[in-house]
């Protein structure tokens, strides 16, 4: 089959995925289609010959059922909107990023974003703190500091006996150590037996973390603090 012609696979599937979706649910006959889609009894034909057609259902007793092929198809169909759909979500975010930034696609695979408002600022900062409450391991890279929550961050990681691994920007730091109100206690923390804090040029603007090795997140910065 030649792609992009009206019988190419991701055509019949897009065309028909109500069709496939229906009988995935449960096996139905062509009365039931008609009702379940609400669609006329020749627009159900048209639909049930091009799917037989495709090899994605077959019948019995005239009853249509999804085939293997079809099953995997519906998946691969289904995954393929719903990754659009996450992208779609969090396009305002991803839109703020270097277009040639170096983040495989699969990072984002089953990602949920999440946006500052000018009702809630810190609704990611808060984000961030429930996701390390409970952690055990907790890796992030800053080429920012928000100042006023690097306090409540060190606090909650080191009372709940998290292990920190986190590298700050060199100028962050020196910036860190110059201001009289952070510096004692940012070397407090830093000498902390589970802190270890090292410090480079990071060359990227984002923020990484990741909690456990079963969850990380990506932090994007405004000029006013944390975006999303």
């Amino acid at each position: 089959m030649m792609a992009g012609s009206d019988h190419s696979l991701d055509t019949i599937v897009g065309k028909r995925q109500s069709f496939l979706e229906s009988v995935q649910k449960n096996p139905k006959g062509k009365c039931e289609l008609e009702t379940d889609l609400d669609v006329s009894r020749s627009t159900v034909d048209r639909g049930i010959r091009e799917l037989e057609n495709a090899g994605l259902i077959t019948s019995t007793n005239n009853t249509y059922r999804l085939t293997l092929a079809g099953r995997t198809a519906l998946t691969a169909v289904q995954q393929y909107h719903r990754r659009l759909q996450e992208i779609d979500t969090g396009r305002n975010l991803l839109s703020t990023l270097p277009s040639d930034i170096d983040i495989a696609d699969v990072f984002l695979d089953g990602a949920s974003f999440a946006q500052a408002s000018p009702e809630i600022p810190d609704r990611i900062i808060r984000h961030l703190f429930e996701s390390i409450e409970s952690a055990d391991v907790f890796r992030g890279v800053s080429p920012v500091a928000l100042a006023g929550y690097l306090d409540e961050f060190y606090t909650m990681t080191t009372v709940n006996g998290t292990i920190v691994k986190h590298v700050v920007d060199e100028d962050v730091v020196e910036t860190l150590l110059a201001a009289p109100e952070l510096r004692s206690g940012f070397i407090e923390q830093a000498r902390h037996n589970r802190v270890n804090l090292l410090s480079c040029d990071v060359s990227f603007s984002y923020g990484l973390w990741i909690v456990d090795d079963t969850e990380a997140g990506v932090v994007f910065y405004s000029d006013t603090g944390v975006r999303g």
